[in-house]
């Protein structure tokens, strides 16, 4: 038999192996027949046309063989189809430079070769498709191909098998299809009715209860400060008196207040984010008025002068040029606190500590102004940088005269009240944290504030001198030095804490200035007028206490106080302040926390003989 007349009947049986997978008894039956020799039915011989195949019908395999040796001159001269001789698996029939299109038989090598694989030729790249085959070489040939088809195709036992665990799991597949389908369903009801394709929507609301009140003064009280009129160049002043003039509280109430955000996120790569908040809120500010000092403020509070007014709160954009860059502007709300890393889950205004202090270390991740520019690059896993740059009134593009003298020319992004920020942080392990700050502020006229809101005890200059601005409102430059770390020795305990170094000096053009506002007497030099702040903070955190996704925490720790007043020596009291917190937060679910605590301020304005400020709260979070 020609090697033509082989393939042909090769291609033949690929053809019933190939049909739907049901059909492998078809196979087997096959396979058998040809190797016991009863059938030759899908074997071709070619008639006196080459062109013309004829199918032999009828004829047993082994009588096609025989007869076909008979022809020959002699079974020895045959060429054997030795492993050795052979080209080995042809992968394209344009390998076999005795093969044209125009072969009766093209189209089945071709096919067998590109479908099936199985097909060898000889070493010097033919196929010699008009030599006679022996039966060694049809029992290679055809074993080839059904290696091919079982490697291909399941057996009848494992479709059997398929079949068992399909009736087995018939519940379970049934399920699991209900579920793909209400899967399917919610998919095509979201991408219809999308808020949209490439913005996010996220909302918090926060509504909150709470009561100040002091341990003997219920329910009004007035607070003293032993800061004392020490300063011999204060007009009027009675050197070593002791007591300034007290600040008086009126009666308190219980009072509630709220606080909604909307949260507009939308990404244009995938890599950025453009941001834009919307808030309304009436949440009162715990400050001098209120409670006679800013030690009472809570880390949530947002007293709007429009009350319910929905004001826009955030408009900023981040993007990452390459992978380990991120680059920051926001236009209204910017504070560095909202970029960087600051070393405390407590952070968080609608789900961390509940005063304001208490947050962040207030000299160093707090910014003079709301419009930041910011820059953080991972240098690696265990180091990353960050510089940012913060202006306030820089969407003024002229200067305010009516502002005052103090005030004039102190708008835009460069030439009005400014500050900047570095920070190196460093991870050396998964469960250790820590950072290093320094932070310059510029601040102008009546925006000196440093410490934040934090602190703000009256000092022995008297007039509008106290702890946030010593020197009165007159234009202030400060160097903020901070030390932040955060560690989790265990699973259900962490410690945050910080430490902060404040050095402030007037501007040594402005001894007039330093006159009105202060009282001074006339002549008097402000030279070497730094004066020095400290405060700090300790945070111990207890993840999952007592029932899992709840979170136990107490907070200690002393705002900002000056420690060191200068050539002019100023002081804003003699017994430092002490700050407590106490907090347990319950998760109802992921989106409900409710956060009872209570809130106890100790020697303030930094005199031991006001009594402690005791402000209990309940604060309810809605996130969705």
């Amino acid at each position: 038999m020609k090697r033509t007349t082989l393939l042909a009947g090769s291609l033949g049986l690929l053809g019933l192996i190939a049909a739907p997978v049901p059909a492998q008894a078809e196979v087997n039956e096959l396979a058998t027949a040809v190797e016991l020799g009863e059938t030759a039915q899908v074997l071709e011989e070619p008639a006196a046309d080459i062109n013309s195949p004829v199918l032999v019908a009828d004829r047993s395999l082994s009588d096609i063989l025989d007869e076909t040796y008979e022809e020959s001159l002699d079974r020895d001269s045959l060429v054997s189809l030795d492993a050795d001789d052979t080209l080995g698996v042809v992968q394209s029939v344009d390998q076999l430079t005795d093969v044209s299109p125009t072969d009766w038989a093209y189209q089945a090598l071709s096919e067998l070769i590109q479908n099936w694989n199985c097909i060898a030729g000889y070493p010097d790249g033919t196929f010699r498709g008009q030599q006679f085959a022996t039966r060694f070489e049809l029992a290679a040939a055809l074993n080839e191909c059904l290696n091919t088809v079982n490697l291909r195709f399941a057996t009848k036992e494992e479709l059997e098998a398929v079949k068992r665990l399909a009736e087995e799991f018939a519940a379970e597949l049934a399920v699991i299809k209900g579920r793909v389908d209400q899967l399917e369903a919610r998919t095509d009801l979201l991408e219809d009715q999308q808020f949209a394709t490439l913005t996010k929507l996220k909302g918090e609301a926060i509504m909150m209860g709470s009561f100040v009140a002091d341990n003997q003064n219920l329910p009004g009280f007035e607070l003293v400060s032993n800061a004392g009129n020490t300063a011999p160049n204060v007009i009027g002043a009675v050197p070593g008196s002791g007591v300034l003039p007290t600040r008086a509280v009126d009666e308190d109430n219980f009072f509630s207040g709220y606080r909604v955000r909307l949260n507009l996120d939308t990404s244009f790569t995938g890599s950025d984010r453009l941001r834009i908040r919307l808030e309304a809120a009436d949440i009162a500010e715990l400050d001098g008025t209120s409670c006679g000092t800013d030690l009472c403020r809570l880390g949530f509070d947002e007293d709007d002068p429009a009350g319910s007014t929905v004001i826009l709160d955030e408009l900023n954009y981040l993007f990452k040029p390459i992978d380990n860059l991120q680059l920051k502007f926001a236009v209204v709300g910017g504070d560095y606190k909202d970029d960087v890393q600051t070393f405390n889950p407590l952070k968080s205004s609608g789900s961390g500590a509940l005063s304001r202090f208490f947050r962040v270390n207030p000299v160093v991740h707090r910014a003079p102004g709301a419009t930041t520019i910011s820059a953080i690059y991972e240098i690696n896993d265990i180091f990353e940088i960050s510089a940012m740059y913060a202006a306030d009134r820089a969407e003024r593009a002229t200067d305010d005269p009516s502002l005052g003298p103090i005030a004039s020319s102190r708008n835009g992004l460069f030439d009005g009240q400014f500050g900047a920020l570095a920070q190196l942080a460093v991870t050396p392990r998964d469960d250790l944290r820590f950072g290093f700050q320094y932070a310059f502020s510029n601040f102008k006229g009546s925006g000196v504030n440093l410490t934040n809101s934090t602190a703000d005890a009256p000092t022995n200059l008297g007039g509008d001198s106290n702890t946030l601005q010593p020197f009165g409102d007159v234009d202030t430059i400060a160097h903020n030095f901070g030390f932040n770390v955060q560690y989790q020795p265990v699973d259900k305990f962490i410690f945050a804490g910080w430490v902060g170094l404040t050095l402030a000096h007037c501007q040594d053009a402005i001894a007039a200035c330093l006159v009105e506002d202060l009282g001074l007497a006339p002549g008097v030099g402000v030279t070497d007028s730094e004066v020095k702040l400290i405060n700090w903070a300790a945070n111990f955190i207890f993840p999952d206490a007592l029932v899992e996704g709840n979170r136990a925490s107490l907070s200690v720790g002393q705002a900002p106080y000056i420690i060191d007043g200068g050539a002019l020596d100023i002081s804003d009291g003699q017994d430092p302040n002490i700050l407590v917190e106490a907090q347990y937060q319950v998760k109802v679910n992921k989106f409900i926390k409710i956060s009872p605590g209570v809130i106890v301020v100790i020697n303030a304005e930094n005199t031991g003989a006001n009594d402690p400020i005791i402000i209990p709260v309940i604060r309810t979070t809605f996130k969705f």
